[in-house]
């Protein structure tokens, strides 16, 4: 990406850095989809095809897998205020990926899943 300075912004360091964002999120919170959402936008910036969204949007969600990030759902116990889900990592990015397809746009917070480092 060219900036109006005309400086080029390596969109691999763009991305870096908000899969950084991303992860330090999930370690603090019960990080949602319109964060992740949201870091598609920033790397990819305005108009981008859809399909290009929700690949990068399913690479972010496999990288948070393996930096440590679990899916899983919000419960109402105190105990377990979030509950994984027990899949292995190809299950759960398929999973993923099949609820992320069928929406009519990227997801938002509450859609499919919350993810956060147990």
């Amino acid at each position: 990406m060219i900036t109006g300075r005309g400086h080029v912004t390596d969109r691999q360091d763009v991305e870096r850095r908000e899969l950084d964002h991303l992860v330090a999120y999930a370690h603090d919170d019960w990080l949602g989809f319109s964060v992740i959402s949201g870091a598609v936008g920033t790397i990819l910036g305005r108009g981008a095809p859809a399909a290009d969204q929700v690949e990068l949007l399913l690479r972010l969600v496999g990288a948070l897998y393996d930096a440590g990030a679990r899916p899983g759902d919000l419960t109402d116990s105190v105990e377990e205020p979030f509950r994984p889900w027990p899949l292995e990592r190809a299950e759960a990015l398929e999973r993923i990926a099949a609820e992320v397809r069928a929406l009519p746009g990227l997801p938002d917070s509450g859609d499919v899943c919350w993810f956060a480092v147990p």
